[in-house]
């Protein structure tokens, strides 16, 4: 048995696409086996298309786990269906687990998506914490944009980013995890932003991160609102404006296929 596939990245976060319209879940242990960089495809999770609603994507995580957004993967869910499946050009709506996303696909010289402008919907904010490991304070603020997120209003030293990132993505103040960011405040409209995606690790992007410390930004006073900004991730620069009264968060975001193929074995385990 045979299952056909898209390989495609936003910004170097890269994602299988299958299109599960009429079958169930994927296997934690499949997922696993398929995102495995020496064994399998390599990827950094699998979005998957369902139909029990509309167009709805789910996100299975590198490591098994599942995601309720995901906003690079977003993106490149979009240019999939549009330049592969062969649905209309048009503003749509996805479905997923955090609720529907409105999308703008932008089509390229050669009529293919190249880039998506995403709706992240609302942002919501929880106290500053601080938070101990290791005789280290880490003091930010846990907030909700598709996904929980805590984010550090100040760069990562070197390597914290990977070593400290488990540790903070996994801590009990964060009842399902949470992605962590590190943001680096460049000027009122730019930042820099490392991301330890819960579910990932370290990624080159992560749009939810991108817009989740955008957001943050706009709430501490750090960043504007109602205007561009532009958030700095290892992978490229994403795009942002956030709402001054924090109901839409706006993403617009490159997106690039990398390659089509077939898998092989049996998906359902």
């Amino acid at each position: 048995m045979t299952t056909n596939f898209c390989k495609y990245h936003g910004l170097g976060n890269d994602f299988v696409l299958i299109d599960r319209r009429g079958y169930g879940n994927i296997p934690p242990e499949v997922t696993k086996r398929i995102c495995s960089r020496r064994t399998g495809v390599g990827a950094d999770g699998i979005l998957a298309l369902y139909d029990y609603d509309g167009l709805r994507m789910r996100v299975f995580n590198s490591d098994g786990s599942t995601a309720d957004m995901c906003g690079n993967g977003l993106r490149c869910f979009v240019a999939w269906l549009i330049n592969e499946l062969g649905i209309a050009y048009e503003p749509m709506t996805i479905l997923t687990d955090a609720g529907p996303q409105h999308c703008i696909p932008h089509v390229g010289a050669k009529g293919q998506v190249t880039g998506v402008t995403v709706n992240l919907g609302p942002a919501t904010f929880e106290p500053k914490v601080a938070i101990s490991i290791q005789n280290e304070r880490y003091i930010g603020i846990p907030m909700t944009l598709g996904n929980p997120h805590f984010v550090i209003p100040r760069p990562a030293r070197d390597g914290e980013a990977a070593t400290m990132g488990p540790k903070l993505s996994t801590h009990t103040q964060f009842a399902h995890g949470a992605n962590i960011e590190w943001l680096e405040i460049v000027d009122r409209t730019h930042a820099n932003l490392v991301v330890y995606e819960r579910g990932a690790g370290l990624t080159l992007a992560c749009g939810t991160g991108g817009g989740g410390a955008a957001a943050t930004g706009v709430q501490l006073g750090l960043l504007a609102s109602d205007t561009e900004l532009s958030i700095r991730l290892p992978g490229g620069v994403l795009r942002y404006r956030v709402s001054k009264d924090f109901s839409s968060v706006f993403m617009t975001g490159p997106v690039e296929k990398v390659y089509a193929a077939r898998l092989s074995g049996s998906i359902e385990n």
